[in-house]
């Protein structure tokens, strides 16, 4: 399972765009979560630093085949109360909560997965048995 991490949401707009302009509709997870503030330490959101391990372990043994894009939505005060942030306004993502981990295929959203959910292996495992 390869990870891209995409480090602005032009970069999550460009990864996006590049599974619909193939030459086969293609799918892939995004992961959209609390960055660190020097973006090597542990996130600042504790609901991310608690899914982390659970959603790669069962991402890397469940679907090795999907892409996984890491997409931080930045630091705390980029994120809390922003009501305009690109993630919430997006026409396809409208990210309200973090963790959230979206499976996105032909285009669209086929389902996702927020917050303490992100951290149950047993949701995990049955939301990603359930991604075609």
């Amino acid at each position: 399972m390869p990870i891209r991490r995409c480090p602005s949401p032009a970069d999550t707009e460009s990864a996006l765009t590049a599974l619909s302009t193939g030459a086969q509709p293609r799918e892939a997870l995004f992961l959209f979560f609390g960055s660190a503030a020097d973006d090597h330490g542990p996130s600042w959101c504790p609901d991310c630093v608690t899914a982390d391990p659970v959603l790669r372990a069962a991402v890397t043994r469940l679907r090795p085949d999907l892409t996984l894009y890491e997409c931080p939505v930045g630091e705390r005060a980029a994120w809390k109360g922003v009501a305009e942030h690109p993630y919430r306004v997006h026409p396809l993502f409208h990210i309200a909560r973090i963790p959230t981990l979206v499976h996105v295929a032909q285009g669209g959203e086929r389902g996702r997965l927020v917050e303490a959910d992100c951290a149950r292996p047993e949701l995990v495992a049955a939301f990603l048995a359930n991604t075609p």
